[in-house]
Protein backbone atom coordinates (compact mmCIF):
# COMPACT_ATOMS: atom_id res chain seq x y z
CA UNK A 1 0.00 0.00 0.00
CA UNK A 2 1.21 3.46 -0.98
CA UNK A 3 1.93 5.86 2.43
CA UNK A 4 1.86 9.80 1.55
CA UNK A 5 4.61 11.63 3.27
CA UNK A 6 3.99 15.25 3.68
CA UNK A 7 7.53 16.63 2.76
CA UNK A 8 8.11 19.31 5.46
CA UNK A 9 4.65 19.50 6.12
CA UNK A 10 2.53 20.38 3.27
CA UNK A 11 5.49 22.93 2.51
CA UNK A 12 3.54 23.46 -1.60
CA UNK A 13 0.73 24.94 -0.28
CA UNK A 14 2.51 26.79 3.34
CA UNK A 15 6.34 28.12 4.36
CA UNK A 16 8.16 24.63 4.86
CA UNK A 17 8.93 23.16 8.29
CA UNK A 18 6.32 26.12 9.55
CA UNK A 19 3.43 25.23 12.13
CA UNK A 20 1.05 26.52 9.42
CA UNK A 21 2.99 23.36 6.77
CA UNK A 22 2.61 20.86 9.79
CA UNK A 23 -1.31 21.41 10.11
CA UNK A 24 -1.82 21.62 6.58
CA UNK A 25 -0.64 18.35 6.45
CA UNK A 26 -2.84 16.82 9.30
CA UNK A 27 -5.38 18.46 7.41
CA UNK A 28 -4.67 16.55 4.01
CA UNK A 29 -4.50 13.36 5.86
CA UNK A 30 -1.20 12.63 5.10
CA UNK A 31 -0.27 9.40 6.56
CA UNK A 32 2.99 10.54 7.94
CA UNK A 33 5.06 14.09 8.30
CA UNK A 34 8.19 14.84 7.44
CA UNK A 35 10.55 17.28 9.13
CA UNK A 36 14.32 18.34 9.20
CA UNK A 37 16.68 19.77 12.42
CA UNK A 38 19.43 21.82 12.99
CA UNK A 39 21.55 22.35 16.20
CA UNK A 40 21.61 25.50 17.17
CA UNK A 41 24.34 27.18 19.28
CA UNK A 42 23.11 25.67 23.08
CA UNK A 43 22.68 22.21 21.35
CA UNK A 44 18.89 21.78 20.65
CA UNK A 45 17.33 20.95 17.43
CA UNK A 46 15.52 23.78 15.45
CA UNK A 47 13.07 22.40 12.52
CA UNK A 48 14.14 24.10 9.79
CA UNK A 49 16.16 22.57 6.43
CA UNK A 50 18.89 25.19 5.97
CA UNK A 51 21.71 25.53 8.14
CA UNK A 52 21.02 29.31 7.39
CA UNK A 53 17.36 31.06 8.15
CA UNK A 54 17.78 33.29 5.35
CA UNK A 55 15.46 31.49 2.67
CA UNK A 56 12.28 31.15 4.85
CA UNK A 57 12.98 34.02 7.33
CA UNK A 58 13.41 37.68 7.75
CA UNK A 59 17.29 37.81 8.61
CA UNK A 60 20.09 35.71 7.61
CA UNK A 61 21.67 33.63 10.35
CA UNK A 62 23.65 30.89 10.99
CA UNK A 63 21.75 28.27 13.49
CA UNK A 64 24.39 26.84 15.00
CA UNK A 65 25.71 30.58 15.64
CA UNK A 66 22.66 31.37 18.19
CA UNK A 67 21.03 29.96 20.29
CA UNK A 68 17.11 28.44 19.99
CA UNK A 69 15.45 31.92 22.13
CA UNK A 70 17.40 34.27 19.98
CA UNK A 71 16.39 31.77 16.63
CA UNK A 72 12.79 31.76 17.87
CA UNK A 73 12.75 35.47 18.13
CA UNK A 74 13.34 36.04 14.18
CA UNK A 75 10.07 36.17 12.44
CA UNK A 76 9.50 33.48 9.38
CA UNK A 77 8.28 34.90 6.53
CA UNK A 78 4.45 33.76 7.21
CA UNK A 79 5.17 35.67 10.51
CA UNK A 80 5.51 32.62 12.85
CA UNK A 81 8.21 32.31 14.73
CA UNK A 82 10.63 28.70 14.21
CA UNK A 83 9.57 25.38 15.54
CA UNK A 84 11.75 23.43 18.10
CA UNK A 85 11.57 19.80 17.95
CA UNK A 86 9.24 19.82 20.86
CA UNK A 87 6.60 22.05 19.12
CA UNK A 88 6.69 20.21 16.23
CA UNK A 89 5.85 17.14 18.01
CA UNK A 90 3.37 18.56 19.98
CA UNK A 91 1.87 19.82 16.70
CA UNK A 92 1.58 16.18 14.81
CA UNK A 93 0.71 14.42 18.08
CA UNK A 94 0.27 10.96 17.34
CA UNK A 95 0.63 10.97 13.90
CA UNK A 96 3.84 9.26 12.22
CA UNK A 97 6.71 11.51 12.13
CA UNK A 98 9.77 11.34 10.08
CA UNK A 99 12.63 13.47 11.82
CA UNK A 100 15.23 13.97 9.80
CA UNK A 101 18.95 15.18 11.46
CA UNK A 102 20.76 17.42 9.01
CA UNK A 103 24.01 17.66 11.61
CA UNK A 104 26.18 15.42 13.22
CA UNK A 105 25.96 14.97 17.10
CA UNK A 106 22.76 15.40 17.29
CA UNK A 107 21.29 12.39 19.12
CA UNK A 108 21.53 13.18 22.43
CA UNK A 109 19.07 16.04 22.48
CA UNK A 110 17.06 14.00 19.44
CA UNK A 111 16.61 10.59 22.49
CA UNK A 112 15.70 13.84 25.19
CA UNK A 113 12.80 15.10 22.79
CA UNK A 114 11.60 11.65 22.54
CA UNK A 115 11.63 11.23 25.68
CA UNK A 116 9.72 13.85 26.59
CA UNK A 117 6.97 13.43 24.08
CA UNK A 118 6.12 9.42 24.66
CA UNK A 119 3.28 9.75 22.56
CA UNK A 120 5.06 10.49 19.63
CA UNK A 121 5.47 7.97 16.73
CA UNK A 122 9.03 8.68 15.71
CA UNK A 123 11.33 7.80 12.70
CA UNK A 124 14.31 9.24 12.03
CA UNK A 125 16.26 9.83 8.98
CA UNK A 126 19.55 10.90 7.83
CA UNK A 127 22.64 11.25 5.33
CA UNK A 128 24.81 10.45 8.86
CA UNK A 129 25.19 7.41 9.15
CA UNK A 130 26.78 7.20 12.53
CA UNK A 131 23.92 8.90 14.26
CA UNK A 132 21.07 6.76 12.49
CA UNK A 133 23.38 3.76 14.31
CA UNK A 134 23.64 5.15 17.51
CA UNK A 135 19.72 5.41 17.37
CA UNK A 136 19.68 2.17 16.33
CA UNK A 137 22.33 1.28 20.11
CA UNK A 138 19.78 3.15 22.17
CA UNK A 139 16.56 2.59 20.76
CA UNK A 140 16.31 -0.43 18.40
CA UNK A 141 12.56 -0.12 18.30
CA UNK A 142 12.67 3.54 16.38
CA UNK A 143 12.50 3.34 12.92
CA UNK A 144 15.63 4.49 10.97
CA UNK A 145 15.95 5.48 7.01
CA UNK A 146 19.13 5.87 5.45
CA UNK A 147 19.37 8.76 2.67
CA UNK A 148 21.52 9.05 -0.66
CA UNK A 149 21.84 11.79 -3.14
CA UNK A 150 23.56 9.45 -5.62
CA UNK A 151 24.21 6.02 -4.96
CA UNK A 152 21.06 4.20 -4.40
CA UNK A 153 22.43 0.61 -4.86
CA UNK A 154 25.38 1.54 -2.02
CA UNK A 155 22.60 3.24 0.11
CA UNK A 156 21.05 -0.76 -0.08
CA UNK A 157 23.24 -1.83 1.26
CA UNK A 158 24.72 0.33 4.05
CA UNK A 159 20.71 -0.01 5.10
CA UNK A 160 20.90 -3.44 5.39
CA UNK A 161 24.33 -3.49 7.23
CA UNK A 162 23.22 -1.33 9.57
CA UNK A 163 19.86 -2.92 10.36
CA UNK A 164 17.94 0.19 9.16
CA UNK A 165 14.14 0.28 8.59
CA UNK A 166 14.29 1.61 5.06
CA UNK A 167 16.04 4.02 2.29
CA UNK A 168 14.63 7.72 1.32
CA UNK A 169 16.01 8.77 -2.34
CA UNK A 170 15.12 11.38 -4.75
CA UNK A 171 12.52 9.81 -7.50
CA UNK A 172 15.12 10.22 -10.33
CA UNK A 173 17.07 7.74 -8.58
CA UNK A 174 14.36 5.11 -7.83
CA UNK A 175 15.23 1.94 -10.37
CA UNK A 176 14.04 -1.51 -10.94
CA UNK A 177 17.39 -2.71 -9.51
CA UNK A 178 17.29 -0.91 -6.46
CA UNK A 179 13.48 -1.28 -5.41
CA UNK A 180 14.15 -5.04 -5.97
CA UNK A 181 17.68 -5.44 -4.04
CA UNK A 182 15.98 -3.21 -1.13
CA UNK A 183 12.70 -5.42 -0.78
CA UNK A 184 15.31 -8.74 -1.07
CA UNK A 185 16.59 -7.63 2.40
CA UNK A 186 13.11 -6.00 3.85
CA UNK A 187 13.64 -2.61 3.68
CA UNK A 188 11.05 0.27 2.93
CA UNK A 189 11.96 2.74 0.38
CA UNK A 190 10.49 6.04 -0.09
CA UNK A 191 11.04 8.78 -2.72
CA UNK A 192 11.28 12.28 -2.54
CA UNK A 193 8.67 13.71 -5.49
CA UNK A 194 9.60 17.12 -6.44
CA UNK A 195 7.52 19.43 -8.84
CA UNK A 196 9.96 21.26 -9.36
CA UNK A 197 10.66 23.08 -13.07
CA UNK A 198 8.50 20.38 -14.32
CA UNK A 199 5.14 21.29 -12.98
CA UNK A 200 2.56 20.40 -10.99
CA UNK A 201 0.51 17.65 -13.68
CA UNK A 202 4.18 16.46 -14.68
CA UNK A 203 4.69 15.77 -10.71
CA UNK A 204 1.57 14.06 -10.26
CA UNK A 205 2.24 11.84 -13.51
CA UNK A 206 5.72 10.86 -12.29
CA UNK A 207 3.99 10.03 -8.72
CA UNK A 208 1.49 7.64 -10.64
CA UNK A 209 3.96 5.94 -12.72
CA UNK A 210 6.62 5.14 -9.55
CA UNK A 211 3.00 3.84 -8.12
CA UNK A 212 2.43 1.93 -10.72
CA UNK A 213 6.02 0.42 -11.19
CA UNK A 214 6.66 0.03 -7.44
CA UNK A 215 3.39 -0.46 -5.75
CA UNK A 216 4.76 -0.69 -1.95
CA UNK A 217 6.82 2.55 -2.27
CA UNK A 218 6.38 5.42 -0.33
CA UNK A 219 5.72 9.38 -1.39
CA UNK A 220 7.35 11.96 0.03
CA UNK A 221 5.51 14.86 -1.40
CA UNK A 222 5.40 18.68 -0.56
CA UNK A 223 1.69 18.46 -2.07
CA UNK A 224 0.29 15.51 0.09
CA UNK A 225 -3.60 16.95 -0.32
CA UNK A 226 -2.70 15.98 -4.48
CA UNK A 227 -1.92 12.40 -2.83
CA UNK A 228 -3.45 11.95 0.42
CA UNK A 229 -6.74 10.03 -0.75
CA UNK A 230 -7.67 6.35 -0.90
CA UNK A 231 -7.40 5.91 -4.95
CA UNK A 232 -3.15 6.68 -3.91
CA UNK A 233 -3.45 4.35 -0.84
CA UNK A 234 -4.60 1.26 -2.34
CA UNK A 235 -2.10 -1.24 -4.19
CA UNK A 236 -2.67 -0.63 -8.17
CA UNK A 237 -4.69 -3.73 -9.96
CA UNK A 238 -2.53 -5.79 -11.71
Amino acid sequence: MTKIIGHRGAAGSALENSRESLQAALAAGADMIEIDTHLTADDKLLVIHDPKTGRVAAEDFTVRDKTLAELQAIKLNNGEAFLSLDQALEVVGNIPIIIELKDENSVDELLLAIERHPQALVSIASFHSEELRQVRRVLPNIPVYALEYLAPIDIVRTAHKMHATGIGLNFWLMNPLTYRLAKHYGLEVYVYVYSGNLGEQLMIRAARILRLLYPDLYLCTRYPERFAKTKWRKRPAS
